[in-house]
């Protein structure tokens, strides 16, 4: 009987660890090994930042919105804050016309980039925060370019 050479096995290697995650459509990037930045939206209706998203199989929470993420959104009407956001970058929303609605679950956060909010929305634009945070968010939001009314 004939023998067939076997081919030699190379050994597989274990994949490396993503930095960047695509989840519903969204991109999140690592920004330390516990957490992460939601760097790009999809273009939906509405979209929610969860506190937390699986990324290499570890749940890292979502601790920032990075500049550009929702920059001139076509669709966005309602968006929803996870609560460990800390950080809203510049010109998160910038240009989001047909926003109306943003609710804010995050009692950290810590600060909202220039122009975060400007163009975005019009005249019956809302924003919801947590009641024992309202007066401290209202100037962070003020420094984001937010013109709606703030409850």
């Amino acid at each position: 009987q004939p023998v067939t050479p076997t081919q030699p096995t190379t050994p597989q290697r274990p994949a490396a660890p993503v930095s960047q995650a695509v989840i519903g459509g969204a991109t999140f990037k690592l920004s330390s090994p516990s957490t992460a930045t939601y760097v790009k939206a999809p273009n939906k209706k509405s979209v929610v930042v969860p506190a937390t998203v699986v990324i290499n199989g570890q749940k890292v929470k979502v601790t920032e919105i990075a500049s550009n993420a929702f920059k001139n959104n076509k669709k966005l009407t309602s968006v929803i804050i996870g609560k460990n956001v800390k950080k809203i970058g510049n010109k998160a929303f910038f240009g989001c016309k047909k926003l109306k609605k943003v609710t804010v679950k995050s009692k950290v956060l810590k600060s909202v980039g220039k122009a975060a909010f400007k163009k975005a929305g019009n005249k019956g634009l809302t924003m919801k925060v947590p009641a024992k945070k309202k007066k401290v968010y209202t100037k962070l939001m003020k420094k984001g370019n937010f013109r709606g009314k703030i409850k």
